[in-house]
This record gives C-alpha cells, structure tokens and sequence, in this order.
C-alpha cells in the first residue's frame, strides 16, 4: 500500500523553502488577490498540522515515505487529541470572520479546523474527522474529545457501538482507502470551488498542478499566513485574531 501511496519519483519528496525576501513578495501578492477575490476558498493538507506535532504522509519524513523507506521516525510526534490548532489554522479562522473567506475545504481528519472555530456550515472535511460521528438516520452529528473509531473494527466497519438520540446506531466519519468521499461534503466543496478564480499553491515540495497555479509558493504555510495575517491589517495573538487597529 505504501507503494502506491508514496513519492516514487525521488525529486517530488525534496523539500524547497524560499528566502525571507521572496516569501515576503508572495504574501504582499497573495494578500492583494484575497482582498479583490469575490469568492476565496482555502483548500488545506496535512502540511498544515505538521507544525502542531501531527507528521504528513509525502514528506521526507512522512507516513507513507517512511514506510516505502522501510524506516522508523526519530522525530516525537503530537497526539491528535492534544495538538493545537496552528497560526495558519487560525489565520484562516480570523479571515473568515473578516468575510474574506467564504469556504474551507480540508483532506485532514485531525480536528483541529474545528477546534480552531472554524464553522462547521462553511467547511467540508472530506477524508472525515477523527473525533466526530454521525447518525445516518437523521444526520445528526455528535462532536467528542475522544477518538470515535473502535480499535479492531474491520477496515469498513465504521460502527461506533453509541447510540443517537433517535435511537439509530453512530459512526465514525474516517474514510479509508477504497471508500467514497462523503456526498455532502464533497459536493458543497465543488459547488465552491467552481465559484473561484485562480489557484495559489503553498506546498514545501513540487505538485502536479504548478503549472497551473498563479502565484506558487515554496514555504511553510505558518510562515506564509503569518505574512499575510499582517499585510491584511490583521494579527494573530495567542492563537486567535484581531484587527491591528
């Protein structure tokens, strides 16, 4: 499975950073496009937790890598249920409170967008979240503190043993290889996704969609949305935003 999961082209794992001084171009850029953009969505990745403790899996040091590699990680590593949310997750917090934002779209299932504050009618979290499950019933959602899926459930067995409150059994919103994304959320996320204009790309390593992006941007999107953050009159104090004025 790593296999297939993995970077097998050597050049795609190298990770790029630019200088302070390119950076700091690229956040005056991008902060003058989410300003005159009428319809700004933020589609987010696992390299936006790897700074709260959380590794991502394409990285040199990443899940998948590591297992292709046949290696073991050295470096510690955070709990999903005691990380925090990052600047950049904040960031985005602050700039949709700003209505600069309109729409979240996430691959991650660590919780941490909606720990955040993030709210939960302006984000599609496709690959599910680790602490929320959900009565197909009725629909209901019941958010915990706690890790929902049962260890040694069958791979698509997503049961949580809990009970809604109208009766129907819960589960877990994990979607695994080899399963749909959920409906819902996949929609709304296009629905968005089609009302934006050009792509920004903030990634460490190469992406088969450089070629597409207007701005493309070789950093750590802490860094980034820090720079940004401030060029947008905005400032991110003790993990949540306000004005500067």
């Amino acid at each position: 499975m790593s296999r297939w999961t993995a970077h097998t082209d050597p050049e795609m794992k190298v990770e790029h950073v630019e200088s302070d001084e390119d950076l700091d171009k690229k956040a005056t850029q991008l902060a003058s496009m989410i300003r005159g953009a009428r319809h700004f969505v933020a589609f987010t990745g696992a390299g936006i937790s790897t700074s709260a403790g959380i590794p991502d899996f394409r990285g040199p040091e990443g899940v998948w890598t590591l297992k292709d590699e046949g290696r073991s990680r050295v470096a510690p590593t955070v709990s999903k249920l005691k990380a925090t949310p990052t600047p950049a997750h904040m960031s985005l917090v602050g700039l949709q409170r700003r209505g600069l934002l309109k729409y979240l779209i996430s691959q991650n299932c660590d919780g941490l967008h909606r720990r955040s504050g993030f709210p939960p009618d302006k984000l599609s979290e496709l690959h599910g979240n680790s602490n929320l499950e959900l009565c197909r019933s009725c629909g209901a959602e019941y958010l915990r503190d706690y890790r929902v899926r049962v260890n040694g459930n069958a791979v698509h067995d997503h049961r949580t043993g809990r009970v809604c409150r109208c009766g129907a059994p819960l589960f877990d919103t994990i979607i695994n290889f080899k399963e749909s994304l959920p409906t819902r959320p996949m929609d709304r996320g296009f629905d968005n996704a089609n009302k934006a204009g050009q792509l920004v790309i903030c990634n460490m390593q190469r992406t088969p969609l450089d070629s597409s992006a207007t701005l493309r941007v070789f950093g750590r999107t802490d860094d980034l949305m820090r720079r940004v953050m401030h060029k947008l009159d905005l400032m991110l104090v003790l993990g949540r935003y306000r004005d500067s004025a």
